[in-house]
């Protein structure tokens, strides 16, 4: 029997909620408006209006947002009135779908955030095909054009009054996303210390928060790095890079786990002490969703401070238990005194987070604290670009180009599905639902396509079904507040649960058609059959000009490699540049992001042969430990290479960094190679405690270029026939 989703299932992050509800609240008092000045069919073509241009209005930065409402004014615009005067000649329609649908996957160029410019074009020109307001109301087109105009206008102005208004506010709430997504890995961290969980099981699950975390801190970091005028947003600012030096800190708590669990499973109070170290971890999670939850304008509002101090007494007494169940005499090499020396490290370097975190409290409660952190980093150097430059759409144009591939493949589609509508208009009256089901599945990748068929073939059904009881029982008057709470729905739930976006959009879009044509038949049946049949389509042209994430597997393994590098040598190193070791750290955190969701989407192409994923996924997982294995060393160097004798300290250091640069693909000819030196055991245990997570670093940058041996046979794929 299929497991019935949870509440956490529909929880949505406050951002998009807030986002959502702006939609429809905007969307709401431009009908209003218009209803009041020209009457319902008016209200209905501005609404319209309203509804295409509310697409964009996504959480960016107000000077983002008001450039993407500018540009979804002209095309949308523009598309509507090319569609209202070419109505009745089918020809020049279907030009205008193919120059639609072209502009519009294109300018996916600009990453996620044209996404939704994309999606408001494609719903101007599809709404435009399928309206018959100007007919019903005997307007002439331009008239039309003009209303759904008037309302995209209307919104722009809302929403950039909106953004501007909620600034601060949208601020704070990415703010506390990433820290609690930042809880929700320590809490995976944790699990790592759970001998009833398999290791493997638990790393996998830990990169897969890892990456929702960066994804969390790109979108924070996108705007709590900008308008920095004020003294809260400042601290938003410090904040954010507080957090990030935080999770460097918990990233270098890794520890040989195999270690730990093989010689402390085999004690008799070995797994306790494991245990209560993964509660102790845990509860560090829980002090960062603390800092979270009592985040406002100024700080820490009501809720009680996390009590840094009692974590440590509790991982004092932990290291007491660890002395007296694993005692450390002098050098040993046997595996005991391997693992006692990896238990004491790990202790310290939790020690080290909880004042990490702690820091992290005190950025967000002292504004000098916050300033302190800010004069270390130059926060425009982590910003992504400004999008929509011309010069970047224009190095697209070539068959090689991934996007330029997926706008003729989609520019394809939704011709078939014009071609396909036009010849089904004398039975239904709404077959440009088949144009809108192909542009909202079909995506840039066969996996995110498949993904998308199945959540829009499950939301438009469990949608028809939720209107036919909607409109069976329920007044006209709660259909149409209905109808605005259902806008808000899709447009909040669309970055995060598209399946909810689609439930939510039926629904919608069955209860306008019965506000604009009452006496309309089946239409709940030709709402399905048009989703069926624009699945259908979105599929069969998924396999026309097809592109595989496998196909970015060489890309990625490079720009993974390469980023490891760089980190390595900013990391192993006493007292590297502060901007430089940072932007190198991001570099590094975005590569592996990228090469575990490539990694992620991958599971769902056909053609994948038995052994890669599992190659993939053990390359992705070893990447992983060297980072935190780096993380570890740049920590080591950083409190207890003033332990260390200079000289000595370049004698340790030297031939084990060469080796992993020439392991991870990177190092410099054979003549520069550093002459190793034996002599390590002075200022021991500090020299000892490098030299042995260097010895680790080796090894793990080692199985990862056997291991990049086995990746290079889907290369191939690229240049061959797609």
């Amino acid at each position: 029997m299929p497991k019935l989703p949870s509440l956490s299932h529909f929880s949505l992050p406050a951002q998009h909620l807030l986002s959502g509800l702006t939609a429809a609240i905007g969307v709401l008092l431009v009908a209003l408006a218009a209803a009041a000045i020209g009457g319902f069919h008016a209200a209905a073509a501005a609404a319209v209006g309203a509804t295409c241009i509310s697409i964009v209005d996504t959480p960016t930065p107000p000077d983002f947002k008001r450039r993407s409402f500018a540009i979804a004014f002209v095309f949308d615009s523009l598309i509507t009135l090319g569609v209202d005067l070419c109505r009745d000649q089918p020809v020049l329609l279907a030009l205008i779908v193919i120059a639609t649908s072209f502009v519009a996957a294109m300018v996916t160029v600009y990453g996620r955030i044209a996404l939704a410019l994309c999606m408001s074009m494609i719903l101007a020109m599809v709404l435009a095909l399928g309206t018959t307001l100007h007919d019903v109301a005997g307007a002439p087109a331009w008239q039309h054009a003009a209303l759904f105009a008037a309302g995209a206008a209307g919104y722009a102005v809302f929403g950039a009054l909106a953004a501007q208004i909620l600034a601060a506010r949208h601020k704070q709430i990415v703010l506390r996303e990433a820290l609690n997504a930042f809880a929700d890995y320590v809490r995976g961290k944790a699990g790592l210390y759970d001998t009833a969980l398999e290791i493997e099981t638990a790393y996998g699950a830990l990169i897969e928060r890892q990456v929702t975390l960066m994804e969390r801190v790109d979108a924070a970091r996108n705007l709590l790095f900008r308008d920095l005028e004020r003294a809260s947003e400042r601290q938003y600012a410090a904040a954010l890079v507080a957090m990030l030096d935080a999770f460097e800190t918990i990233l270098s708590s890794q520890t040989d786990y195999w270690l730990l669990r093989r010689h402390f499973g085999a004690t008799a109070e070995g797994p306790a002490l494991l245990r209560e170290i993964r509660d102790g971890v845990r509860q560090l999670a829980a002090m960062v969703t603390q800092i979270a939850a009592g985040l406002d304008g100024s700080g820490l509002d009501g809720h009680d401070d996390p009590d840094a101090e009692a974590l440590r007494r509790q991982f004092h007494a932990i290291a007491a238990r660890a002395d007296s169940i694993a005692p450390l005499h002098g050098q040993d090499e046997t595996d005991h005194g391997r693992a006692a020396l990896e238990l004491r490290a790990t202790l310290e370097r939790i020690g080290m987070a909880i004042d990490a975190i702690a820091r992290l409290h005190t950025v967000t409660r002292q504004i000098a604290a916050a300033e302190a952190v800010l004069d270390t980093v130059n926060l425009a150097d982590f910003l992504p670009p400004r999008p929509y430059r011309v010069r970047l759409l224009l190095r697209h144009l070539r068959y090689r180009s991934p996007v330029f591939r997926y706008a003729l493949r989609l520019s394809l589609a939704m011709l078939c599905s014009f071609i396909l509508s036009e010849i089904l208009s004398r039975y239904f009256a709404h077959g440009s639902w088949i144009l809108l089901t192909v542009a909202v599945i079909m995506r840039a990748s066969y996996s995110a396509t498949r993904q998308r068929q199945k959540d829009r073939l499950i939301g438009s059904l469990i949608g028809c079904v939720l209107a036919a009881g909607l409109l069976h029982v329920l007044p006209d008057a709660a259909l149409l507040a209905i109808t605005f709470v259902t806008i808000g729905l899709s447009h909040a739930y669309a970055p995060v649960r598209y399946r909810i976006t689609s439930t939510s959009a039926s629904v919608m879009a069955l209860l306008m058609m019965h506000f604009l044509s009452p006496t309309a038949e089946n239409l709940l049946v030709e709402r399905l059959l048009d989703t069926l049949l624009g699945a259908g389509i979105a599929w069969l042209f998924s396999f026309v000009l097809p592109y595989w994430e496998r196909q970015d597997v060489p890309d990625l393994t490079t720009a993974l490699l390469r980023g490891l590098r760089k980190y390595t040598r900013q990391a192993i190193r006493p007292a590297p540049a502060e901007q430089n070791y940072r932007l190198a750290r991001k570099e590094l955190f975005d590569a592996i992001a990228d090469f575990a969701g490539a990694v992620k989407r991958m599971r769902a192409e056909p053609g994948l042969q038995s052994g890669e994923m599992p190659r993939l996924r053990a390359f992705l997982a070893t990447s992983y430990r060297m980072m935190t294995q780096l993380a570890a060393l740049h920590v080591l160097l950083r409190m207890r290479g003033r332990d260390i004798a200079p000289e000595a300290l370049q004698q340790i250091v030297a031939p084990r960094q060469y080796a992993i640069l020439q392991n991870l693909g990177g190092a410099a000819p054979d003549s520069a190679k550093p002459a190793p030196n034996l002599a390590t055991d002075t200022d021991w245990p500090a020299a000892a405690a490098l030299v042995q997570r260097l010895q680790q670093a080796e090894t793990v940058s080692a199985l990862i270029a056997e291991q990049r041996a086995g990746l290079p046979e889907m290369a191939p794929r690229r240049k061959g026939k797609s």
